[in-house]
């Protein structure tokens, strides 16, 4: 694996297995190094997760220590049911933690069944009881979306421009229905974050993200310049051809 600096973080890139490995390695240097008794972990959505949750099964990777501290959230979510195969936490359940037996008490999917904005506020009480007032969560993984988008920070969001304070939100995306989504107050809050972006359609926007002009408008995810010294990406070397 090869590592670089960027304004937004460390970069490390390399093949899928290793970067799957290094990201297993961090959760559990982050429930090693935590003052807690119990580590959150959002995962995001998307289809490098499925190979993640893949890598994770095949190699028995989490340790049933890890697993009896670890706690599940999504860092965004569709407006679906749980049970729907567009829902994150619907897939992370079906392809990890159902792997595992993850009990139930250690699961928290966002509670879709509320209207949009209700749903958020109440995400946030949750984790405000979980983690206390000035805590989101401990280790919060992203994707990026071929538009540079990440969670459901959408180019030109109005979450953007407004920042609310709360940690999480609801916004309406054209074409896409509502979301559920951390915000940048959010991800200010965490602990570590990491970003995944694997495959070549994802090259040309990684470029302009990491090398071009600083434009979170245009391309959300350079929002984490703000928290880039908490910040590790894990590329493949498809997506980081044109760095």
């Amino acid at each position: 694996m090869k590592e670089q600096t960027s304004p937004y973080g460390k970069l490390i890139i390399g093949s899928s297995s290793e970067l799957f490995a290094k990201a297993v390695e961090i959760a559990n240097e982050t429930a090693t190094h935590s003052p807690r008794e119990e580590i959150s972990w959002a995962l995001h959505g998307g289809s490098t997760p499925l190979d993640f949750y893949k890598f994770i099964r095949e190699n028995e990777s989490l340790s049933p220590e890890f697993l009896k501290t670890a706690r599940w959230f999504t860092s965004d979510e569709r407006f679906v049911p749980v049970n729907s195969d567009e829902s994150n936490f619907g897939n992370l359940d079906r392809n990890l933690l159902s792997h595992y037996n993850v009990h139930e008490d250690h699961k928290f999917p966002w509670p879709t069944d509320l209207q949009p904005e209700p749903a958020a506020l109440m995400y946030g009480d949750l984790l405000e009881n979980l983690q206390g007032p000035h805590g989101c969560f401990d280790l919060c993984f992203l994707g990026m979306g071929d538009d540079g988008h990440t969670a459901s920070l959408f180019p030109n969001s109005p979450i953007l421009q407004k920042n609310p304070k709360q940690y999480f939100a609801s916004v309406e995306v054209p074409g896409k229905g509502h979301r559920l989504t951390i915000t940048p107050n959010g991800l200010k809050d965490c602990g570590r974050i990491v970003v995944m972006v694997c495959g070549e359609n994802k090259a040309i926007t990684l470029s302009a993200v990491l090398s071009g002009l600083a434009q979170p408008s245009v391309y959300p995810i350079q929002t984490l310049a703000h928290v880039a010294m908490k910040t590790t990406w894990l590329v493949d070397e498809a997506a980081a051809a044109k760095l």
